[in-house]
């Protein structure tokens, strides 16, 4: 997010994927939605105790990868049989086997261009020269959970996640 506006959260760190992983299961059981977690690398189950649902993103990619490899095929075939029809050693027009690398190629380079751009289209990515870290070190070697707060609940959340185990707790108001 920006620095012209940050809504009002907490930020917990702490020492191991355990605790985070109690910290969001716990949180999430007192009703506050919204949660993020940091981590320096992947933590198993944590997509399912924030909550999250499955990525369209496969569904992207497989779909722009048939539509790549029909474009490629229909090209290959359209080239090769109605533009500039040549008979070679009497193969036939529209030879299926030897169309298949373009054809894969074509998949592959659609599907993963189409997969990038609808990346950067879901997660809203975009140049952010103004951008602030929550903490310089937060994936670097600790566990932050993001927690989305009203204003006058940040001292109760707080002291919760200072009961769950946080090394260091940080009102981001």
């Amino acid at each position: 997010m920006s620095d012209a506006y940050r809504p009002p959260a907490v930020l917990a760190l702490f020492p191991d994927p355990a605790h985070l992983l109690a910290a969001i299961t716990a949180v999430r059981e007192k009703g506050y939605r919204g949660l993020d977690a940091y981590t320096p690398y992947a933590v198993h189950g944590i997509d399912k105790a924030l909550g999250l649902k499955m990525s369209w993103m496969p569904r992207v990619t497989k779909t722009m990868f048939f539509v790549g490899a029909t474009l490629g095929f229909s090209f290959e075939a359209w080239t090769m049989a109605w533009a500039w029809p040549l008979n070679i050693a009497g193969k036939p027009f529209i030879s299926v086997p030897a169309y298949m690398p373009i054809t894969f190629e074509s998949g592959i380079l659609i599907a993963g261009i189409s997969t990038l751009t609808a990346v950067f289209i879901a997660a809203r990515l975009r140049p952010a020269p103004n951008f602030t870290p929550l903490d310089r070190a937060l994936t670097n070697d600790r566990f932050g959970l993001y927690v989305p707060v009203r204003p006058y609940e940040s001292g109760t959340v707080q002291a919760m996640l200072k009961e769950l185990g946080a090394v260091e707790v940080r009102d981001l108001a």
